[in-house]
């Protein structure tokens, strides 16, 4: 004997219908979600051909010259010669020309900090939407693979085949977008985090020996 619940047929109904409705939407994200895995893999190809790494000989190097350096201008010259982005360039000689007659050594200490935080921000900020389609893609796709099959088990009881084929076959390409999607996203998070942790954490040691030779510049003088 099968009991009803007073009113469950018109929230079932309901129900059915919002996720019916939700079907278009998923489907149209996991293709933005495929075309935009696609177009970071080109965008990481592309960056790893441009990135150019400097090893731990070089970097002990880099820091050794700085050590030695008698002026704010010889580390900007130092700097200049290292094979860093120009905008990391561009930050350790800011903090290299910060004001020593107008901002003591814990003060020169405060803005570097705050400029390699900034610059770390804009860093890891820029793999939000790969972290994003990483997380969400997954989802979607198993939002697109429950949503049809209600449709096509229906359409099963019904003897329908046709029906129950076209909904599976949306069950399987929605799983195959999503998982494709957001398992590319999530290498590609992961090895960019990689890099710019080891960018971030070479930037603080370079700032942090500036900081340090511009203190013995101003005690010697």
């Amino acid at each position: 004997m099968v009991t009803t619940i007073p009113g469950g047929e018109i929230l079932s109904g309901i129900l059915n219908v919002i996720a019916q409705s939700l079907l278009l939407p998923v489907m149209i994200l996991l293709v933005i979600f495929i075309v935009f895995a696609v177009v970071e893999i080109g965008s990481i190809l592309a960056e790893y051909t441009g990135r150019k790494k400097i090893s731990g000989e070089e970097k002990e190097d880099i820091i050794r010259k700085i050590a030695v350096c008698k002026s704010p201008d010889e580390i900007c010259n130092v700097i200049n010669d290292t094979k860093l982005h120009q905008f990391d360039k561009e930050l350790l000689s800011s903090i290299a020309k910060l004001d020593h007659n107008y901002y003591d050594k814990q003060t020169r200490e405060i803005i570097a900090r705050n400029m390699l935080e900034t610059q770390e921000s804009k860093m890891l900020g820029s793999l939000t939407k790969v972290d994003i389609v990483a997380k969400v893609g997954s989802g979607c796709g198993l939002l697109g693979t429950i949503i049809p099959m209600g449709p096509g088990l229906a359409a099963l009881g019904l003897g329908d085949m046709q029906t129950l084929t076209a909904n599976l076959t949306t069950a399987f390409n929605t799983t195959t977008a999503g998982l494709a999607s957001a398992t590319v996203c999530y290498v590609i998070g992961k090895v960019r985090r990689k890099w710019y942790h080891q960018d971030i954490s070479m930037l603080y040691d370079f700032a942090e020996t500036i900081l340090e030779v511009d203190s013995n510049v101003i005690e010697k003088e």
